[in-house]
Order: C-alpha cells, then structure tokens, then sequence
C-alpha cells in the first residue's frame, strides 16, 4: 500500500519555518557576539541568542514528537539507495546536532559563568571567556556549529540538486498551506 500524503503537516511545516528564522537569527548573535567587544552589545546579544536558542530546543523537541505522530510523505528516492540514505542522514542529523547545540549551550550558560550575568541584567558581571579559554562544553557547542552549517548547506544544496535534477520542486513538501 502507498502512501498518499504529499506533504508534511500543517504543525511540521510551521516548526520547520519558525525554526529556520530563529536558527538564522542564533548565526546572526552567535557569530556577532563571539567577535564583539566585551560591552552591552555583547550583553544583549547573549540574552537574544540565549532567548532564541531556547525556543529553538522547545520546538525542535515539538518537531521530534510532531514526527512520530504525524504522517509524512514518501521518500524521494527509492529507501535504501545512497541518495535517501544521505537525506535520512542530514534530516536526522539536523535533529541531533539542534538538540545538542541547545543543550550544550544552556550548560555553557552555567558552566561559563554567564547566566549569573543575565539573571543579574548586569553586563559588568559578564565573564570574559574568551581570555580564559572555553570550558569543553562551550567548545563543543562552537565545534558544533560548524556541523549546523555544513547540514544546512546539505540541506539547501539537496534541495537545488532535486529541483534541477528531478525538475520537482520538494519544496511543496514542507511549504506552509
């Protein structure tokens, strides 16, 4: 029997876009305040990225649930040639590395000293970690990233390849209705 849902839920589709804006957002802040001076600009880009990175790990685990609920469409490609196998790698791939990504910076958030900060509102209280080196679980959370935007260049790279290639425009698959 086939499967005849073409497209991914209305609640799938909605986690998926909101989170793309705010995981584009966390690369703005995280990027702007690794290299920003050590000031309220760097205090409030904290308290973004970490506003942000919070609502990105509540709704990645609502997509995760939202996943096993719902139905999906079919695959693209036949399920176990390499080219399903390499989305199943990168679509899954984005769940774990999000997921640790949050994690990994709540604790940092701890672990670095910087929460006291934010709960204080005082920026003056915002350790300067980058004189002190990275504490394992903050490097990791940078080491990470760099995973993120290599699966988002999967991501949207296997989305041109398909389009060009198959003349399908998958994007149909995820769009809002």
């Amino acid at each position: 029997m086939t499967n005849s849902v073409l497209r991914y839920s209305s609640r799938t589709a909605w986690i998926h876009w909101v989170s793309a804006l705010l995981i584009i957002g966390l690369i703005y802040t995280g990027i702007n305040m690794e290299h920003a001076a050590h000031d309220v600009k760097k205090f409030t880009l904290y308290k973004i990225h970490f506003a942000l990175g919070f609502s990105v790990f509540i709704l990645t685990i609502w997509r995760v649930i939202s996943l096993l609920k719902d139905e999906r469409p079919e695959p693209l490609y036949p399920r176990k040639s390499v080219h399903q196998k390499f989305i199943f790698v990168v679509h899954y791939g984005f769940y774990l590395v999000i997921l640790w990504m949050c994690i990994s910076g709540i604790s940092s958030l701890f672990l670095e000293g910087i929460m006291s900060s934010l709960i204080s509102g005082n920026f003056l209280d915002l350790p300067e970690i980058s004189s002190d080196g990275f504490h394992p679980m903050m490097l990791s959370h940078h080491i990470v990233a760099k995973i993120l935007f290599l699966l988002l260049l999967f991501h949207i790279l296997g989305f041109i390849v398909h389009l060009i290639r198959k003349r399908d425009n998958t994007l149909k698959r995820i769009w809002l209705r």
